[in-house]
């Protein structure tokens, strides 16, 4: 009797074998995320204070961005769209609304993983790049605040995958939603507008602008309509935030180079442009938007550390394309920031501002080790 033959899988059955492993796999870590990191949540944080804080006003024709009543920590400061779009957040008590923004918050990331991998991804990638993200630092002090910059990330990776694929108005809808913190998204701007230009000149690139500020209003629209004078109470708010010590470099170069300072960090952000501006001009948008959000994490005037998980899509997307060796390398560069980061933590008195290197650590290997220019022309087409 004949033995059957031992068939290989072709490369159809192969990619969706991984895809649909992924996903379960993907479910799977998310499930176990959620129960291992439950006690992370913190109320009173900021989830508190700029987002269910204000969307819980605004429920009441309130203002949302005058909180005083809520006798919060911070005063409210995040845009009008994150306000706007969440708003149903602020129909629920805070801790069923934290609850659901901490779950959230898991789904999106593990969209993210996702998304990156793009045609390289695998059953294994996407196990291994979901762990590291979900114990990486930052990530951990993101669910404890209930931060925003993870929502950021996740927007401003599929602005840059619809444009990619001409759909112009979702690509708007993500970055204005993407934009409800500009610092964090001010160089995706400058770098959409590069493509939108390049493809079809000034017409264009005018033409997405105008697309993102309509989608910009219509997410605003339920502060417009549930209390039309918020805006003296947003400006205010803006004018009254506290002054912390935060891990950019803009920050520090002021800090200890006075008006110099300025100066040097203009330089680096020109610096920045020009690389971007090449990054955009020679690589799908995808891939440019990775490079783009990492860069932001160093240039950006006003950053915090949890801001850092804008450098996870483009450490991710290094760790897929790498070789095995590069990939050993990859988790030992990743292994001493995260011991660095831990000692920094461990120590009494430690701050915030002595984060500043990681972002330099992460974009400076990186770029040795992966060769930009050789491999911002590879996509990652969903």
């Amino acid at each position: 009797m004949a033995k059957p033959e031992n068939k290989k899988m072709s490369r159809v059955q192969s990619e969706s074998f991984h895809e649909y492993s992924s996903i379960l796999a993907l479910g799977f870590i998310a499930v176990v995320i959620v129960s291992l990191f439950w006690r992370l949540m913190m109320p009173r944080m900021d989830f508190f204070n700029e987002l269910w804080g204000p969307a819980h006003l605004l429920t009441q024709g309130k203002s949302p961005y005058d909180t005083a009543s809520l006798n919060p920590v911070l005063p409210a400061v995040w845009f009008p769209m994150a306000i706007g779009f969440f708003l149903p957040l602020g129909w629920l008590p805070e801790t069923p609304a934290l609850q659901t923004w901490f779950i959230f918050n898991i789904i999106e990331l593990c969209l993210v993983v996702y998304l990156v991998q793009g045609e390289r991804r695998s059953l294994y990638n996407t196990a291994a790049l979901a762990l590291l993200s979900f114990f990486f630092p930052f990530v951990l002090n993101h669910f404890n605040l209930g931060q925003f910059s993870i929502t950021a990330m996740l927007c401003l990776i599929l602005s840059a995958y619809f444009a990619e694929k001409r759909r112009d108005w979702l690509a708007a809808f993500f970055l204005a939603l993407g934009l409800s913190k500009p610092q964090l998204g001010f160089l995706a701007v400058f770098g959409l507008s590069v493509l939108y230009f390049r493809r079809s000149g000034f017409i264009g690139l005018f033409g997405f602008g105008l697309q993102t500020l309509l989608m910009s209003v219509l997410m605003s629209l339920p502060l417009f309509i549930l209390h039309p004078a918020w805006i003296p109470d947003w400006l205010k708010s803006m004018q009254s935030n506290y002054t912390w010590l935060h891990p950019s470099l803009f920050s520090i170069f002021r800090q200890f180079f006075g008006e110099w300072g300025t100066l040097f960090w203009a330089v680096l952000l020109i610096f920045a442009l020009v690389v971007i501006h090449q990054v955009w001009k020679k690589s799908p948008p995808q891939i440019a938007m990775l490079w783009t959000l990492g860069i932001t994490t160093i240039v950006t005037p006003y950053v915090w550390s949890w801001d850092f998980v804008l450098l996870l899509p483009i450490w991710m997307y290094a760790f897929i394309q790498a070789d095995w060796k590069r990939k050993a390398l990859l988790l030992a560069f990743y292994a001493a920031a995260w011991f660095g980061t831990a000692l920094i933590q461990s120590r009494t008195g430690s701050n915030n501002q002595e984060f500043w290197w990681v972002p330099i650590w992460f974009i400076g290997t990186l770029t040795l080790m992966t060769g930009w220019k050789g491999h911002v022309t590879q996509g990652t087409n969903s």
